[in-house]
């Protein structure tokens, strides 16, 4: 189980980018976000924690698939100073982006998923990584 203190501003975890790492990191997400949200914010909770299981999936499942071994996946959250209940979450890796495919089936909708459960977000490339990153206007 991985530690946190649902009190703190903030939250830091870099783990491996694995399929088994993502759920750790979404009950520490969980529990993270009912302490820095408003009481009884349970949709924002939900709505957020699922959100960021997608991204961290997405980054567990293709940021290194051109690779022999999973690098790392880190989720950092923190509170805004702009509203007492406004956060911050990011979710970074730093393998290879791989653009949503066209007609993918039943898979490829996880970036959709995001846009629909977070206030707003932001995917943002690079040749080191790729960031996604949400804000909840609390």
């Amino acid at each position: 189980m991985v530690e946190v203190d649902a009190g703190s501003d903030t939250l830091h975890l870099e783990v491996p980018a694995t399929a088994a790492h993502v759920g750790r990191l979404r009950r520490a997400l969980r529990r993270w976000l009912t302490g820095a949200l408003a009481e009884g914010d349970d949709d924002a909770v939900d709505n957020l924690t699922l959100a960021v299981s997608e991204a961290l999936e997405n980054a567990a499942e293709h940021a290194y698939a051109d690779r022999d071994e999973a690098g790392t996946m880190t989720l950092a959250a923190c509170r805004e100073s702009a509203a007492p209940y406004a956060v911050i979450i990011t979710i970074s890796d730093s393998g290879t982006w791989r653009a949503p495919s066209v007609g993918a089936g039943y898979r490829g909708r996880g970036l959709a998923l995001i846009e629909e459960l977070a206030e707003t977000y932001t995917v943002t490339p690079g040749p080191s990584g790729t960031t996604v990153t949400l804000r909840h206007a609390g």
